[in-house]
């Protein structure tokens, strides 16, 4: 089971709270003054950690200094040095630019000096000064990795739709180089062909602009291009985890390591079996974090986790449980390492000995170490799992980026094939039917090299709409375009359409262009019908035309392109063929909601 960073967080800073709590509860000059600060203190540091904005916590912060120096004033016997690593941490995120760390650093010095006034042993002056420091540190990494792991998992979304744009915009060029300057040619082609008054010059180039415009047809159903590979732009958030994570663990481990080494100092080296192990201990901590951070899994692993294990236990064999002290850095190489569900139950059986060993000095105590175990080992599971996760979201982020571009790939095939597929078809059509009326009616192949350039034209007017931002057809547009391109085509057209609006009519659209251009690829002398009615809250479009040849039913790009267009609205498509006869039928809702993914 991983942690989110927010719930992460959030029980880091409850932990917190409690070992405070309990530290206070067991002591006997603690007034409840003193925990309700503690617990307020604690409170306030949840808005300030989690929400991440400066304003906001720039009003609780001084409020958060105020309640926890208010015991000193009003229950000095219950004060205890090291405890403001709550505001040290708060100082951190709400402070800005150098005046932050020193605010951090004169924290440590005030504590350090009333730990001197009221005449304290060393060992608790250099407390007075690691506490506020190691916990500082340690919530403000945890707030920080929090703040920047949330802030790159928003911005993917972002970067998957900018990298959309960009494929869209490599795809626009591919286009306007591959087909636009191939119309633009039949245009000039059809002007020249009209020109000439030499019949073989005018058929030549008559020939060359049929040969270009298939050509350009043949590039359309090609789209899109997938050869070139997809750059994946890197993030600034990526470095400042990774610098931030990697510092503030050594820091809290050494500053650990010092506490230790006064301890048993201060308990004239009672604890020399745990003091000759100690440099073990961290060895294999600080091994197993490396290996983590450089993404491998050791093989020896269950040998040097055994290793470690013994480091910290099996000093108890001569009742020397010092030991215990450090076995929450243990607990979190566990959460680390192994895999849910065993590792939190195993992590708390770890922390649960800990205040086992600490039970006959009291249940405040034992709590106080079950408490201080666990939150070690969520910092050590936290920033090390909170780095791992920038590799993690790298990987991601490589792969939305491919996807929202291979989508937006397939998106501008379907615009391009929608869009060009009929000018290019007519283009087709009427340039081959001025070959042939060429050399018997010179008046009707003029005519028919008129359209050509007028398909041209229209085919580079479709091109442009492939940049527009608004991309949305015509279905009444559409229905005035199919009877002007079918019955130049020599098709006797039939229409009888209600008006449709909504989601339903830009797809329509489409479908009704895509159906025009396969009449006039797939049939010869024919008669065209477009049907389109509303029934049971749903819009039907029926197409259905003779002449059509056998290879007029043969599902294609096209009718695959409708099909999938058609399903994102909550619609369908069906072809039938009788004969001669072919039928194109979609039905949709009227309105429905589109359910595209967006890019």
């Amino acid at each position: 089971m991983a942690l989110s960073p927010a719930r992460l967080l959030a029980g880091f800073i409850c932990l917190l709270c409690l070992l405070r709590v309990t530290f206070h509860l067991g002591e006997t000059t603690s007034g409840p003054l003193t925990v309700a600060s503690v617990i307020a203190v604690a409170a306030l540091q949840l808005p300030i950690s989690l929400r991440g904005g400066r304003r906001p916590a720039s009003v609780l912060l001084p409020a958060q200094a105020v309640l926890n120096y208010l015991p000193l004033l009003a229950e000095a016997e219950s004060w205890r040095v090291g405890g403001s690593g709550f505001v040290a941490a708060s100082v951190l995120l709400v402070v800005s630019g150098p005046w932050a760390w020193s605010l951090f650093g004169l924290i440590a010095l005030v504590e350090a000096a009333m730990a001197v006034a009221l005449d304290l042993a060393p060992v608790q002056i250099y407390y007075a000064v690691v506490a506020p420091l190691n916990v500082g540190l340690m919530l403000y990494g945890l707030s920080r990795l929090a703040g920047l792991l949330d802030r790159v998992r928003r911005e993917r979304s972002e970067l998957a739709a900018r990298a959309g744009e960009v494929e869209r915009l490599r795809l626009w060029e591919h286009v306007r180089g591959l087909v636009v300057s191939s119309v633009s040619a039949v245009e000039r082609l059809a002007r020249r062909a009209r020109r000439e008054h030499d019949a073989e010059a005018a058929r030549q180039a008559i020939r060359r602009a049929v040969a270009v415009a298939r050509e350009a047809l043949e590039r359309v159903r090609s789209l899109p291009a997938a050869e070139e590979a997809i750059p994946v732009p890197s993030r600034d958030d990526d470095t400042r985890i990774l610098r931030l994570a990697t510092p503030i663990l050594v820091v809290t481990h050494v500053l650990f390591i010092g506490q230790s080494l006064f301890n048993f100092v201060a308990d004239d080296s009672e604890h020399l079996a745990h003091l000759a192990l100690l440099p073990v201990t961290f060895g294999l901590q600080f091994w197993h974090l490396a290996a983590l951070r450089a993404g491998t899994r050791p093989r020896s692993l269950a040998w040097t986790m055994v290793a470690q294990a013994l480091t910290i236990y099996a000093p108890l064999l001569q009742g020397d449980a010092a030991g215990l002290v450090v076995s929450g850095f243990f607990a979190g190489v566990v959460l680390l390492y192994v895999r849910a569900p065993v590792s939190w139950p195993l992590c708390a059986a770890i922390c649960a000995v800990a205040a086992v060993e600490a039970w006959p000095r009291g249940p405040g105590v034992a709590a106080y170490q079950l408490c201080s175990a666990f939150a070690t080992a969520l910092t050590v599971y936290g920033l090390t799992r909170l780095a791992a996760l920038v590799t993690e979201l790298r990987k991601t982020r490589a792969e939305l980026v491919e996807v929202a571009a291979l989508r937006e790939r397939l998106q501008v095939g379907r615009d391009v094939h929608d869009l060009l597929g009929r000018g290019l078809t007519t283009i087709v059509l009427h340039g081959e039917l001025a070959l042939r009326l060429l050399g018997t009616d010179p008046g009707r192949a003029a005519e028919q090299l008129k359209r050509v350039t007028e398909s041209a034209r229209a085919a580079l007017s479709d091109t442009a709409r492939l940049s527009a931002p608004d991309r949305r057809l015509s279905l009444a547009a559409e229905i005035g375009s199919a009877r002007a391109v079918l019955e130049s085509a020599g098709a006797t057209v039939r229409i009888d359409a209600v008006p449709v609006t909504g989601p339903a009519e830009p797809v329509l659209a489409v479908v009704l262009r895509e159906a025009v251009t396969n009449v006039l690829r797939h049939s010869t002398q024919y008669e065209c019908v477009i049907e389109i009615a509303i029934e049971d809250g749903r819009v039907r479009l029926r197409v259905a035309n003779d002449g059509a040849t056998p290879a007029s039913d043969e599902p294609g790009t096209g009718l695959s392109s409708l099909r999938a267009r058609l399903a994102a609205i909550g619609g369908e498509l069906t072809t039938t063929r009788t004969g001669d006869r072919f039928e194109l039928l979609a039905r949709t809702p009227v309105d429905h909601e589109d359910l595209t993914p967006t890019r």
